[in-house]
């Protein structure tokens, strides 16, 4: 792998994360450390780096002269938080993984967990994603396999097809009240990852996916979960 560059690591976040134009704003060439925010404000002024990675890079501005600007906004979310994140269902040892479309647009993903019980498969989220921000149990207790749906949306119109589709358990980022009474009508467990948690755990793992692309690549992450 040829040495990391601002040309080199836009073409690969385009590539990876399928965005258009992950190039912000141009800067140096050669990048030994990138620093990597979900946005602007949580950067310290005093930053050390030679390029930035944005989430959100609105608002950048001017700030930090003489830096270029990475960013991927509707990739990211797609690829690295609720939806139809394989990054995620890798890590928690899902398989029979099955893309999920609503509306024309991937939206998701269902999958087989391996945990037998809702508490181990709540643990195993734990575990991973560091908390949870709600959770529904099912109206009956699990069965083998436990069939999971990972959806970057929660409307009654989701949760019917994810039920449809025979899973007991829909994960997502944020509850909705108005599906709540789909979620129930179906029988689902409900999981609210949190969607400030699903995009923290995204950028480690970006930053990750980076280094490995890039050896001798630094990346240094501002932020946290809250």
């Amino acid at each position: 792998m040829s040495p990391a560059t601002l040309s080199a690591l836009a073409d690969w976040l385009g590539a990876y994360l399928a965005e258009p134009q992950p190039l912000k704003r141009p800067g140096p060439e050669a990048v030994t450390r990138l620093a990597l925010a979900l946005e602007p404000g949580e950067l310290p002024t005093d930053l050390q780096a030679d390029a930035l990675f944005l989430h959100r890079s609105r608002g950048v501005g001017e700030g930090w002269p003489g830096l270029g600007v990475l960013g991927a906004h509707d990739g990211f979310d797609l690829h690295l938080t609720t939806g139809p994140n394989r990054v995620l269902a890798a890590r928690l040892g899902w398989t029979a993984v099955q893309l999920l479309h609503w509306e024309g647009q991937p939206a998701g993903l269902l999958a087989t967990a391996p945990q037998a019980s809702w508490e181990e498969l709540r643990a195993a989220l734990h575990a991973e994603l560091g908390g949870e921000d709600e959770a529904l149990a099912p109206r009956e207790p699990v069965a083998r396999p436990l069939r999971v749906a990972l959806m970057n949306r929660l409307s009654p119109g989701t949760v019917t097809l994810a039920a449809a589709q025979g899973a007991q358990v829909y994960l997502t980022g944020q509850q909705r009240p108005s599906a709540l009474a789909a979620v129930q009508a179906a029988g689902l467990g409900l999981i609210a990852l949190g969607h400030r948690r699903t995009e923290w755990w995204g950028l480690g793992q970006l930053a990750n996916q980076l280094r490995a692309a890039f050896p001798g690549l630094e990346t240094s992450l501002y932020g946290a979960v809250r």
